[in-house]
């Protein structure tokens, strides 16, 4: 999914629900990447959130998604990533703070990175991040690729649990 007309809670009940958020290679003019590309995609229009017409629907989308579902993220700058720790931080606040890991970061890291691997492991941790951290060293970002296989032949993926459907009903009642 890489349309952001799209990006609404329900889809995430999809199976194989796949989030492009800064689009996809089939499209090219609608990806995401330059400066410009960025603010327009993540400008924060909120005072907008009553007027469908001004809403940000990324933010809208991304703050649900973080508050209510785990995330893996993969191909991520941590330039990118100071973006989403922002909605990561408010999804987590305006939900009541918690203290479990929900989301989760792919990253390569040289060995001679352990220092810098470490401390940003303290620090996305605090987010509700946990960093994965894989070696670069042999493969370097091909190594990603090994990684993604093993995470799909161990976490086989599976359709959204009850508890997950039967608490997004509730919160409709409650809207």
């Amino acid at each position: 999914m890489h349309h952001v007309h799209k990006f609404i809670p329900a889809r995430l009940n999809e199976s194989n629900c796949v989030i492009h958020l800064h689009g996809a290679l089939c499209e090219p003019d609608g990806m995401i990447l330059t400066t410009g590309d960025y603010v327009r995609h993540y400008a924060n229009d909120r005072d907008a959130a009553n007027d469908p017409e001004k809403e940000n629907r990324v933010l809208t989308f991304l703050e649900y998604l973080f508050a209510h579902r785990t995330a893996l993220f993969i191909g991520y700058g941590l330039e990118e990533l100071e973006i989403l720790e922002y909605i990561i931080l408010k999804a987590r606040f305006t939900e009541g703070l918690r203290d479990e890991v929900r989301h989760y970061l792919l990253q390569g890291f040289f060995s001679h990175e352990q220092h810098l691997m470490r401390g940003l492991k303290r620090y996305y941790l605090e987010c509700g991040i946990e960093l994965l951290p894989f070696s670069r060293d042999q493969k370097n970002w091909d190594q990603l690729l090994d990684v993604l296989e093993h995470l799909s032949q161990a976490l086989q993926a599976k359709t959204p649990l009850a508890l997950e459907e039967f608490h997004d009903m509730e919160e409709l009642l409650d809207d």
